[in-house]
């Protein structure tokens, strides 16, 4: 498995501040905007096709997109994601969302991953919180999985129902069955062990998750002498100086540019699917 217990052990510890604005998380708030906007960047450049066959083939007329969040932790950016589904005003759901007002986003399912089930009752706990998000909830537009992204794979390859079907169908050797996968700050907390996982194997997995045409959008910390001086001499001193808990990063697994897109292009490979690469 990709999930160190050292690195589940400490995330876990931050459960009950997760949603604090002014906590330990407090820097992953602020990213929000960041990450909404980039997203939408990457969908007005290149807009992934669209997934439901009777939608419109042009998915930025309608809000169409699969979304896998890998590493939801608390569920900080996913929840805000699942506010830009649509809400239903129909008795035909999935035409209400398509025929909707598209968002920037194009959001109309977002499955959330993480190994931690402490963070994932923690995530699914405030979504009920808000009646809009608490809908898409029930009626399965929005849903936290408890899994390692290595134990999920398989179960997408099931066929014990219509669904698991269609996503089976889709996850095939050339893509997986979602239009956007999103890794943001994850990356990371990878443990490189050779001969088992590796962020390499990692990353090449996420991949595997994206259908042809789609994209995979996170973001990490470079391996530089500034980013060590930022995120672990600044960021994990104590407070009020210090943002995160110390001992939430470890330089040594930081990722410089050239070693990520040098991954990617190994795991296009290993999926025998080209795509474009952007920083």
């Amino acid at each position: 498995t990709s999930v160190s217990p050292n690195e589940l052990s400490h995330f876990s510890s931050l459960a009950s501040s997760w949603w604090d604005p002014q906590g330990p998380s407090r820097v992953l708030h602020l990213m929000n905007p960041v990450r909404h906007d980039f997203i939408a960047s990457c969908i007005a450049e290149s807009t992934p096709t669209t997934t439901t066959p009777s939608s419109p083939t042009d998915s930025n007329k309608s809000n169409t997109l699969r979304y896998l969040d890998i590493g939801c932790g608390g569920g900080i950016f996913a929840e805000s994601l699942a506010r830009t589904i649509p809400t239903p005003t129909t008795s035909d759901a999935d035409a209400a969302v398509a025929s909707s007002t598209p968002t920037r986003t194009r959001a109309a399912e977002i499955t959330a991953l993480d190994p931690s089930p402490t963070l994932i009752k923690i995530a699914r706990d405030h979504a009920r919180l808000d009646p809009i998000v608490n809908g898409h909830l029930e009626t399965g537009r929005f849903k936290y999985v408890n899994s390692t992204l290595e134990e999920y794979i398989p179960t997408l390859h099931t066929t014990t129902t219509t669904t698991t079907t269609i996503e089976s169908n889709s996850n095939s050797k050339n893509g997986g069955g979602f239009d956007i996968v999103t890794l943001f700050e994850v990356i990371e907390h990878i443990d490189n062990v050779p001969g088992s996982i590796t962020p390499q194997s990692f990353l090449a997995s996420c991949l595997s998750m994206v259908k042809p045409g789609g994209w995979l959008i996170g973001s990490t910390i470079a391996r530089t002498f500034p980013s060590w001086i930022v995120n672990q001499v600044i960021a994990e001193a104590p407070w009020p100086v210090g943002v995160v808990p110390k001992g939430t990063h470890e330089w040594s697994k930081f990722v410089n540019p050239g070693e990520l897109q040098a991954w990617v292009q190994e795991g296009l490979m290993r999926g025998a699917d080209g795509g474009a690469v952007r920083g």
